[in-house]
C-alpha cells in the first residue's frame, strides 16, 4: 500500500469542497481568457495542445514543471496558467530558456491550488457547458461502464441525443429508425478525465447537439476534484468493493470518496442498488448526507422484492438471455428479456431503469429502453466457435467483480455439463492487497486455471503472480499453472478444454494493450482467443 498516496488521500479528504477557496477568482480568469482568446482551446494535456491554445500546467508523476514548460513552449501556447507555488521556478526557467522572456512572462498567470481550480477556469472559459447538458454521474466499484453506456442507449431510444464518458472514452448515441447509432469521439487515459478535458469535451458535445451525458465517476476522480465546476443533476451508485486501496489507504476512505458524488450541489436524484445488507448499509450512510431536496430510491434484482421502487425479478436464464419481470409501485407486472446473464448485470439494468424513472420517463419508455440493454465491449463478452470451448472475455479486475462473473459462469458451465477454467492476472504498481483475494476467489469456483500477466508496468511479473498464487489452497495448487505470456496462456487452455467447457479470460476486457515498464504494447484478448480457436481447429483436422 503506497504511504505517499495514502497521506495525499487523507489530506484531500480533510480539505475537499465543491466550492474551494478562490473558485470565484478562477471563474473570473476563465471569463477573461474567453474574452481575449475566444478562438483558442484550453487544455492541461500537452497531447491536446496546439499553437495559440491556453495551457494549464499541472505537474504530476510523469512530468515535472520543467518538462512541461519545454513541451508546451515547443507548441507556442497563447497563455500559460501555472500554480503559484511554482512561480519562482517558472520565472527562472523562462529567463534561462527563452529569447524574449518578458513576452512569455506577460502571458503567464499564476493561481494557487491550480489543480482544484482548473475545472472552474475551463467551465467559465467554455461558457458553462455543463449547464446546457443534463448530466448523470455513476459511481461504484463495478458496473459503472455498463450502466453509463446502457443508460445512454436507453435514453437515445427515447429519441434523445446522448453520450457516455468513461473507461471506453467518449461515445455518442442517436436513434436511427430502430437502431442506435454509436460514434466514438475520444479516448482518455483515465476513467474520469481531468476537469479541464471534461469541460472541453462538454463544449464539443454541445456542438454535436447532445442533450444528455452519462459520466463514470471514479473514486480517485471524485476525491481529486475532476468533477469540480460541473453541474451534475442525477446520480447513481452500483456497489462498493475492494479497489484502489493503494491510493485511498482504507475502505473507509474509499467509501468517503464515492459518497462525495452525492454531496454535489446541484443533484436532483440519487439511485442506489439494493443488492445485499452491506450495500444497503453503505447507501443508508450516504442518504443521511443528502440534501433534503434530493429524491432518492432503491432498485434491485431480487426474487423477493422488499423495499425497492423498481425490481427486475429474474424468471429464467438461457446461455445469453435473462427473462425478467419488471416490478414497480403499480400492480401491473411486465415480462421482458434482457440480452445478458448474471444477477449483477440485471442489477446494472435496474440502475438504468432507475435513472430513467428519475428523469421522469414513462413505464413504457423504461421497458422499451431495457429491451435495448447490452453489456459494452469487454464485459461478459462471449466468443463461440464450433468444436471449441465457450470463452468469456471480461474486464473483471477486482475480487468482487471476479466472484460475480465466476458465480454466473459456474452455473452456465453446469448447464453445459462442462468445467470452468479461468485465466487472469493483476496490474503492477497497483493495489497489492487484492491479489491474494483474487487468487482465492478464482480457485473457489474454477476447476483449473492459469495465472498470467495483466499490465505489470514497472513491477516484476514474477512477484505479482506469486502474490496471486499465495491465495490458492495448497491442496489444489497443482491445478493452477503460471504462464507469463498471456497469449500463450489463452492458447494452452483453449487447446486443452473440451467443447462444452467454459473459459473466463479476465482483467483486460476492451483493452488492446499490455503495459511493460512504461511501454504500451499492442495486445488483444479477442485476437488471441480467435487465434487459439484456429489453432485448435487445425489440430483437430490433422
Amino acid at each position: 500500500m503506497s504511504t505517499v498516496n495514502t497521506l495525499k488521500s487523507e489530506s484531500i479528504k480533510k480539505s475537499f469542497s465543491w466550492f474551494p477557496p478562490m473558485h470565484e477568482k478562477a471563474t473570473a480568469l476563465g471569463k477573461k481568457l474567453r474574452k481575449n482568446h475566444g478562438c483558442a482551446h484550453i487544455t492541461d494535456h500537452t497531447s491536446f495542445l496546439d499553437q495559440g491554445d491556453i495551457f494549464i500546467l499541472c505537474a504530476g508523476a510523469k512530468y515535472n514543471t520543467s518538462d512541461l514548460l519545454h513541451l508546451a513552449n515547443q507548441k507556442k501556447p497563447s497563455v500559460l496558467i501555472v500554480d503559484s507555488s511554482e512561480k519562482k521556478n517558472v520565472k527562472t526557467w523562462i529567463k534561462d530558456n527563452t529569447k524574449n522572456s518578458k513576452k512569455l512572462e506577460n502571458k503567464t498567470y499564476f493561481l494557487g491550488s491550480l489543480k482544484r481550480l482548473s475545472g472552474f477556469i475551463a467551465s467559465s472559459f467554455y461558457e458553462f457547458p455543463s449547464e446546457k447538458i443534463i448530466i448523470s454521474a455513476i459511481t461504484g466499484t463495478n458496473g459503472k461502464t455498463t450502466v453509463a453506456n446502457a443508460a445512454a442507449i436507453a435514453f437515445a431510444n427515447c429519441k434523445e441525443i446522448c453520450a457516455s464518458l468513461g473507461t471506453l472514452g467518449l461515445i455518442t448515441y442517436k436513434k436511427n429508425i430502430e437502431t442506435i447509432e454509436e460514434i466514438k469521439i475520444n479516448d482518455f487515459d483515465l476513467t474520469t478525465p481531468s476537469a479541464v478535458l471534461l469541460h472541453r469535451n462538454l463544449n464539443e458535445l454541445i456542438k454535436l447537439g447532445v442533450e444528455r451525458l452519462f459520466i463514470e465517476a471514479s473514486s480517485i476522480g471524485l476525491i481529486q476534484g475532476r468533477l469540480l465546476g460541473c453541474k451534475i443533476r442525477h446520480t447513481a451508485m452500483t456497489n462498493l468493493g475492494h479497489d484502489h486501496l493503494d491510493y485511498h489507504g482504507s475502505f473507509e476512505n474509499l467509501e468517503f470518496s464515492k459518497s462525495l458524488l452525492f454531496t454535489a450541489p446541484d443533484i436532483e436524484s440519487a439511485v442506489f442498488t439494493e443488492s445485499n445488507r452491506f450495500s444497503k448499509a453503505v447507501s443508508e450512510r450516504i442518504i443521511r448526507k443528502l440534501n433534503n431536496k434530493v429524491k432518492y430510491f432503491y432498485v434491485s434484482a431480487k426474487n423477493n422484492r422488499i423495499s425497492s421502487e423498481i425490481n427486475l425479478k429474474i424468471n429464467s436464464i438461457s446461455d445469453d438471455v435473462t427473462n425478467v419481470t419488471y416490478q414497480d409501485s403499480s400492480s401491473e407486472n411486465n415480462e421482458l428479456s434482457l440480452t445478458t446473464i448474471g444477477k449483477y448485470n440485471i442489477e446494472n439494468a435496474a440502475v438504468v431503469a432507475g435513472l430513467m424513472h428519475a428523469a421522469g420517463k414513462k413505464k413504457e419508455e423504461i421497458i422499451s429502453g431495457l429491451k435495448k440493454f447490452k453489456t459494452p465491449l469487454g464485459r461478459m463478452d462471449f466468443l463461440k466457435e464450433e468444436g471449441c470451448p465457450l470463452v468469456c472475455i471480461d474486464y473483471a479486475h477486482t475480487p468482487e467483480a471476479l466472484e460475480r462473473i465466476l458465480t454466473t459462469l459456474r452455473d452456465l458451465s453446469k448447464k453445459r455439463n462442462g468445467k470452468l477454467y479461468c485465466i487472469f492476472g493483476c496490474g503492477g504498481d497497483r493495489d497489492k492487497s487484492k491479489r491474494k483475494k483474487m487468487g482465492k476467489v478464482a480457485t473457489k469456483y474454477c476447476t483449473k486455471g492459469i495465472i498470467t500477466s495483466d499490465n505489470p508496468r514497472t513491477e516484476p511479473l514474477g512477484e505479482i503472480i506469486a502474490d496471486i498464487y499465495s491465495g490458492i489452497d495448497k491442496k489444489i495448487k497443482h491445478n493452477w499453472r503460471k504462464i507469463t505470456n498471456r497469449g500463450e496462456a489463452i492458447n494452452h487452455i483453449v487447446s486443452k478444454a473440451k467443447k462444452n467447457d467454459v473459459v473466463l479470460v479476465a482483467g483486460k476486457g476492451h483493452e488492446n494493450y499490455q503495459i511493460f515498464d512504461s511501454r504500451k504494447i499492442y495486445y488483444s484478448d479477442y485476437e488471441e482467443t480467435r487465434s487459439a480457436f484456429n489453432v485448435r481447429k487445425l489440430n483437430l483436422e490433422k
